[in-house]
């Protein structure tokens, strides 16, 4: 009798790709909230020199800020500013058993990430390399590696105040291993103007370290030129760059709140993109923010919600009501100064205002030692961040028993920022943004709902289209996702995610395939790193039949993106199916390094194995399949198959009960336990299997074999 053949799992499923729509300087003089000049450098138009280019004319503000968090927020990890513990503790996540720790590797530090079988034995392991380094160590330091030219935040961050390892933030809500790409959106928050390739979802041409001066002064390109052909300008204010002294008020809040105002979800603004925010700029014109109201009891706050609880305090307040100036730059100044002053200097701040002799009387007030921060600006746990806590702005009396704000009536619901954002294009866009997030798809729906009706107004710009199209087909209606995908393409053609998007529609509503296969392709020549699509196309290819250049597609997604785990299985896949199977293991090995907890990816990697002629490689996937889903029919069935090939019919038939149990018309696990039957001598049970195989599977090769021999 011939040995029966592995099932073979199916390709990959689509790829939806996320998206990601996703302070002030002084230079000393009095800020005025007169009409503030028109400032030629924040024009899109004026291009970027960096920091050093300001060093040589401003030689003292630039030594100052580079003692400054702001320029110390991104840089590479060497070992002289190594100050980890090494190696750390094992961190481990108990939701998928995964656990991990840094250690040193020569000159190198890397995260080292492992999984264990129940038996204690090390099955997996693989690390990466700490190359950069997030956040100026005041709280924290978060690590990256990167790869062609995206970057991956690591699952382990250092957090100073504890002196600790621990998961980096969001990763004990959703471990993303070593597969969590930073996008232009983060970057632009914790790093200075950092040039991407477009539509590549994060990849970056240059990356910089840390944040320099034209965030708060815009770009320098035009001021350099200026000054160095007339070295002192003509009018008193120089007009050349953004100096955010002579903006009014709201605008150098918006320099410092362009990061260090936080909320639930933010959206650019229709024709925005991450960096094109100016200082001197109207921060709302650029973005619409929106929170989840929840109630306020004083135990924890957002890591950058500083601008926003500072706006909250009575000096703020009264200030403002009185024409004064009461802002970041009150207390902080961005070149640096203050820090080496300690309690003194911003005690100093205070009793500018509060110089009343009453307050030396109270014996909570002790004069020159009293510490005004620590009393009423208390340091509070960070929301975002464990481990970690932050000076609430909020500057108040602070009683033992913090009051709570109401909690919002509507549990879920979206408060814009911006009063003018309440239930527009932006909501609704911040919805499917939030619903997506957090897999909700009562969030997802009634942001599609808002974007519908406002799409019958007339009302909505191509990315808002898009995301009612995506919201539709993410809850599995591709017809109604045709219709805001169709908008979209009108207005913005040319993106590659949308095309990607429309493509998966058509597919899955059965609509010309012509037409999709040229959505692929326009996304696919507009943007040729996108290796998340490349393996879609693979897989339409693969569906058509024409296995040959779906080959071809995988391994153009597999250059992009050697970490995308779903491009090396997919690769490994069809070449198995072509049979290349000695590229096809090394592709499948691959690929179950980078996600070893996929049964699909042990799956198939048996069956290659099974081919090759290596029982004992063969086995050991196969029940890593089946210890990784242990219901799984398939995984069930290619591990009966072994053992019947391995003449262990008496191992072999619990495991093809098990995959014909959970999947009753299952003919090659009917089939090969038919076989098992046979060779014990057990023919009736024999016949009975082959028949329940052939009725599954007419003409079904093992089965008639069986019956065949049973009848001579």
């Amino acid at each position: 009798m011939p040995e029966s053949a592995f099932a073979w799992y199916e390709m990959k499923f689509a790829l939806l790709i996320p998206i990601l729509i996703l302070a002030g300087c002084s230079d000393g003089s009095q800020p005025s909230d007169a009409t503030p000049p028109a400032f030629l450098n924040a024009n899109t138009a004026v291009g970027y020199v960096g920091a050093a280019a300001c060093a040589s004319c401003h030689e003292d503000q630039y030594s100052g800020f580079q003692e400054h968090g702001m320029a110390n927020s991104f840089y590479e990890l060497t070992a002289h500013n190594t100050v980890e513990t090494l190696p750390g503790p094992w961190i481990v996540d108990r939701a998928n058993g995964y656990r991990y720790r840094a250690e040193r590797r020569g000159d190198s530090v890397v995260q080292v990430e492992e999984l264990q079988d129940r038996g204690g034995r090390v099955i997996h392991t693989l690390e990466r390399r700490m190359k950069y380094v997030m956040g100026s160590g005041t709280a924290a330091r978060t690590y990256f590696d990167d790869s062609e030219g995206f970057l991956y935040e690591l699952p382990l961050t250092w957090y100073t105040q504890k002196e600790r390892w621990d998961f980096s933030p969001g990763y004990q809500v959703a471990n993303k291993r070593f597969d969590r790409k930073v996008p232009e959106r983060c970057m632009a928050c914790h790093n200075d103007y950092t040039e991407a390739e477009p539509f590549a979802g994060g990849k970056f041409v240059d990356i910089p370290q840390g944040i320099g001066c034209e965030r708060c002064h815009g770009p320098g390109a035009l001021h350099v030129s200026e000054r160095l052909a007339v070295p002192e300008p003509l009018t008193e204010i120089d007009a050349t760059i953004v100096n955010p002294a002579h903006l009014n008020l709201e605008r150098r809040l918006d320099v410092c709140q362009q990061c260090h105002l936080h909320t639930t979800v933010s959206v650019l603004r229709e024709g925005n993109e991450a960096f094109d925010f100016r200082p001197s700029h109207d921060l709302s014109a650029f973005v619409a923010m929106y929170s989840v109201p929840e109630p306020d009891l004083g135990t924890e706050i957002g890591v950058i919600s500083h601008a926003d609880r500072m706006r909250q305090s009575a000096c703020f307040i009264e200030t403002v009501a009185r024409s004064g100036s009461f802002e970041c730059t009150t207390c902080h100044d961005p070149h640096g100064g203050f820090r080496a002053s300690g309690p003194a200097y911003f005690n100093q701040t205070c009793l500018t205002c509060h110089a009343s002799p009453a307050l030396s009387v109270l014996p909570s007030h002790p004069g020159a030692e009293a510490n005004c921060v620590d009393c009423h600006m208390p340091r509070i746990e960070a929301s975002e961040a464990p481990h970690s806590s932050f000076t609430d702005h909020r500057i108040r009396v602070v009683s033992s028993r913090e009051v709570a704000s109401p909690a919002p009536t509507e549990a879920g619901r979206l408060e814009s920022y911006w009063p003018e954002d309440g239930r527009t294009e932006y909501e609704g866009m911040a919805l499917v943004i939030l619903g997506r997030q957090r897999a909700d798809a009562a969030l997802l729906g009634e942001g599609a709902a808002l974007l519908d009706s406002l799409a019958r107004q007339g009302d909505l710009h191509g990315e808002a289209h898009f995301l009612r199209g995506l919201a539709r087909l993410e809850l599995g209606d591709p017809r109604a996702a045709l219709e805001g995908l169709g908008a979209a393409i009108r207005l913005d053609g040319d993106v590659p995610e949308l095309l990607n998007a429309f493509a998966q529609a058509l597919e899955a509503t059965g609509g010309e395939l012509a037409v999709a296969e040229e959505a692929y392709g326009r996304a696919l020549a507009a943007q040729p790193a996108r290796a998340d699509i490349w393996v879609n196309y693979g897989r339409f290819l693969e569906s058509q039949g024409r296995l040959q250049e779906a080959t071809e597609a995988y391994r153009r997604a597999t250059e992009q993106e050697p970490w995308l785990a779903a491009a090396s299985y997919n690769l490994g896949t069809a070449l198995a199916r072509s049979g290349q199977l000695a590229q096809a293991r090394r592709s499948l090995l691959e690929a179950v390094k980078l996600e070893p907890r996929d049964p699909q990816i042990w799956g198939n990697l048996g069956a290659v194995y099974g081919q090759l002629g290596q029982p004992d490689s063969t086995r050991f996937a196969f029940e890593q399949a089946v210890l990784l889903a242990p219901d799984n029919p398939v995984a069930l069935g290619n591990l009966g198959a072994y053992y019947v090939n391995s003449r262990e019919y008496d191992r072999a038939i619990p495991y093809l009960e098990r995959a014909i149990r959970a999947s009753p018309d299952y003919a090659d696990a009917l089939a090969n336990r038919a076989a098992a039957h046979y060779q014990l001598g057990e023919h009736g049970s024999a016949r009975l299997y082959a028949r329940r195989a052939l009725k599954a599977q007419p003409g079904h090769p093992v089965a008639q074999q069986i019956l065949a021999a049973l009848e001579q």
